[in-house]
């Protein structure tokens, strides 16, 4: 499939729109890995993605480390190829990324291992699948539980009444990572 094919299918497709959200959703992943805080992105990940992401927090916890990339950017994103499925669609990314890939000892704060002088880059296949019925488009949704006006870029938990929406019902979500966090 096209990307003509796939706008004329869903009208609310943009190419730059698409991998400028690619580009964040994977900063934010890299910054919650940072962070420990799955939190931030748990909404915009499907369950095989969230369980690897869980299991890298799970091992640094267990080695006692803190996981950081600094200098972290997106040098290019672009996509290799559009699916589309009997309910859904699913567009693969290729997307490349550059930082500083090391350790801190979680207690101490100290270096224990991996790059902090110097950028590495790595390149990347991520998956992302939207559902063909997803019911609402845009960047600013009505929380399901209130109604009021919620942004689909932060917590997925509406800030009002602390309902958690599933962005699968709306959006785009990262159902793959090859190539590591």
């Amino acid at each position: 499939m096209t990307i003509q094919e796939l706008i004329a299918k869903d009208a609310s497709f943009s190419e730059s729109g698409f991998l400028a959200k690619v580009d964040n959703t994977y900063i934010m992943i890299l910054t919650s890995i940072m962070t420990e805080n799955l939190k931030r992105v748990d909404h915009k990940v499907g369950d095989e993605v969230y369980q690897q992401l869980t299991e890298k927090l799970n091992n640094l916890q267990a080695q006692n480390s803190i996981q950081m990339y600094d200098e972290l950017n997106v040098k290019d994103s672009s996509i290799l190829s559009i699916e589309e499925k009997e309910t859904y669609y699913e567009i693969k990314v290729k997307l490349i990324s550059r930082y500083m890939d090391y350790q801190l000892d979680k207690t101490t704060r100290e270096y224990k291992s991996g790059n902090n002088r110097s950028r590495i880059e790595k390149n990347h296949i991520l998956t992302f699948k939207k559902n063909k019925n997803a019911t609402m488009e845009g960047m600013s949704r009505k929380c399901p539980g209130c109604g009021a006006s919620i942004d689909a870029n932060n917590s997925g938990v509406c800030p009002y009444c602390g309902t958690v929406y599933n962005t699968e019902d709306y959006d785009w979500v990262l159902t793959g990572i090859e190539g590591g966090v």
